[in-house]
């Protein structure tokens, strides 16, 4: 990424000429010492001449002026006035064009333009009303040296008052289709390690249309860069079976739990006003969280009375991700006759994984006799999230 970074400046600066510039300010400098030479006889051997124009020469195109060498004779003195004038216009283009590459990138970061070089960041594709909210959550829950990525068609006013609103946790903005596969490549898709595809209506568009293109981005994702994780949300029930034979491992339907609560609102206002401050977070919130090595072995008893005496959490679930082996993990690191075999078949079968995606099982208010075992997750209701 700082190789990309750093072609895509210097190809800027030979677009605008700058290295032109630079040579010719380098020129200048050699036949004004080149002149000094010729001009100034008494300003002692030849063999020294040569290196006191340079130093002279360079002093006087950057006005700095020293004085320790000047020229004496009348010709020396107009090579003097040359340097001067050319050292002045000169200096003024290379600086005034190097201050535009930079304004030009600054302004084409900022509207959204320029490729985003972070890596091992969330992307969260498209936008809608309650995107905003969304970003609360996450940022509520995620490090801040998590990068987080937008990639919508937004406003860039309203994208820089988000990053303003949000300016402690590193975000960044690329306006385009995030459907279309060169602005995921902008996006870097590969160095993502998750995504988040909304389901952005756009004026005219169905709910099919919707969905179809959240299916497409999808599978761009996962042909970019198999070992994305992808939560991608649908406006109907009936695409769902779609996006998860695309290798989408969460799917959310937009308003789903929605029937749900109201219900419980209806039987319990009570009920009601616990669901939704959970799900909003406003005191108390929803944690999950590793399962300590050491606590593997021992009992969910055990696990609850230390996350209660420790941190004031209650343990509510336990679950369990399966872990995916992908065709990366049979390849070894140099290339053999079996690891094209293994390509080939995998080619063949259109299978990216081996053993399809990854699996939670996932066990609500697990018993307390019940054994802990490794690569599990306990989720907890906690103020803040358990450092165990």
């Amino acid at each position: 990424m700082a190789r990309a970074s750093i072609s895509a400046f210097f190809r800027t600066l030979h677009r605008e000429r700058v290295f032109i510039l630079i040579q010719a300010v380098v020129l200048l400098i050699v036949l004004g010492a080149l002149g000094f030479f010729l001009t100034e006889s008494g300003q002692g051997p030849w063999y020294n001449r040569f290196g006191q124009g340079l130093w002279w020469a360079l002093c006087t195109l950057a006005t700095v002026g020293y004085g320790d060498v000047v020229p004496v004779t009348f010709l020396g003195r107009l090579v003097g006035m040359v340097v001067i004038l050319g050292g002045v216009l000169s200096l003024s283009l290379l600086t005034a064009t190097v201050a535009s590459v930079f304004v030009e990138r600054k302004f084409r970061r900022e509207r959204g333009l320029e490729p985003i070089q972070t890596t091992q960041h969330i992307l969260i594709l498209g936008w809608h009303e309650d995107a905003e909210i969304l970003l609360d959550h996450l940022f509520k829950r995620l490090p801040q040296e998590v990068p987080v990525a937008l990639v919508n068609k937004m406003p860039p006013e309203q994208m820089d008052a988000l990053k303003e609103k949000y300016s402690k946790h590193e975000t960044f903005y690329l306006w385009g289709d995030y459907s279309r596969e060169e602005t995921l490549q902008k996006a870097n898709v590969q160095g993502a390690f998750k995504a988040i595809i909304l389901a952005e209506r756009q004026p005219g568009e169905g709910a099919a249309q919707v969905d179809q293109r959240t299916l497409f981005t999808a599978l761009t994702l996962k042909a970019l860069n198999t070992k994305i994780r992808i939560l991608a949300e649908l406006l109907r029930q009936e695409n769902r079976a779609y996006l998860e034979r695309a290798g989408v491992e969460e799917v959310i339907i937009r308003g789903q739990y929605d029937s749900s609560i109201m219900a419980g609102a209806i039987a319990s206002p009570g009920l009601f006003k616990v669901l939704t401050t959970l799900l909003t977070g406003e005191v108390q919130n929803l944690w999950a969280v590793e399962v300590p090595a050491r606590f593997q072995g021992r009992t969910v008893r055990e696990l609850a009375g230390y996350l209660q005496e420790g941190y004031e959490a209650i343990l509510v679930a336990l679950y369990t991700e399966g872990r995916v082996l992908s065709m990366d993990d049979l390849l070894s690191d140099e290339p053999s006759a079996i690891d094209e075999f293994i390509r080939r078949k995998f080619a063949e079968t259109k299978m990216t994984h081996l053993f399809g995606r990854a699996k939670v099982e996932c066990q609500i208010n697990p018993p307390n006799h019940l054994i802990l075992g490794p690569h599990q997750y306990a989720v907890v209701i906690a103020a803040q999230r358990p450092t165990i």
